[in-house]
């Protein structure tokens, strides 16, 4: 178990070069390594396509913003501001427009030959006990938060704004008055 703090968050440029990520968390043994998992943030201010990733299944929520639409062929798709996110082949032709200025969108990225999964932004208002139970869990606390904290057995403790906690296992969430990114990644 490990809490990550906003200062060890990473700036990237995507992989198509038109525009930039941050890196929340990965499974790489240091940084800059390979990985086969990562949750990321990416700001996304005009129309562009989305790089190719083959052998990753990705999924995509709107995290801030008025919204996002996803071109795929001839296919629409609305990209989810609230619960699960949407999930797609990293090798698909996708075209991501933002609704407007401001859009951030969560991004989980899994090496389909080791791992599934799912995403969801949870906006939670008055006080909620959440059980997550994964291999591995990536909760990462959006911004201010009345109060966000989690238990893993018997350790306990409070989780600050804009930071991160990767465990295995259970864990038990509580939080009000805040926005919450929860991956669960399973092994294949």
């Amino acid at each position: 178990m490990r809490v990550i703090h906003e200062d060890s968050y990473r700036r990237l440029p995507w992989k198509n070069g038109l525009g930039s990520t941050l890196e929340i968390a990965t499974d790489a043994a240091e940084v800059g390594a390979p990985w086969t998992w990562r949750l990321s943030f990416a700001d996304v201010p005009a129309r562009a396509p989305f790089s190719n990733f083959p052998g990753m299944d990705r999924h995509i929520a709107v995290l801030d913003g008025a919204g996002l639409t996803l071109a795929r062929g001839d296919e629409r798709i609305t990209v989810p501001r609230e619960g699960t996110a949407f999930a797609f082949a990293g090798e698909d032709v996708i075209v991501g427009e933002p609704i407007g200025a401001g859009v951030r969108d969560a991004n989980l990225m899994l090496d389909r030959r080791c791992w599934s999964g799912t995403l969801e932004i949870l906006r939670i208002g008055p006080r909620r006990i959440l059980p997550i139970n994964s291999d591995v869990a990536l909760i990462q606390v959006c911004g201010p938060a009345e109060s966000a904290g989690f238990q893993v057995g018997d350790e306990s403790s409070p989780l600050g704004a804009d930071s991160t906690l990767v465990c295995g296992g259970t864990v038990l969430i509580t939080a009000s008055q805040a926005t919450l990114v929860v991956a669960r990644i399973a092994r294949r």
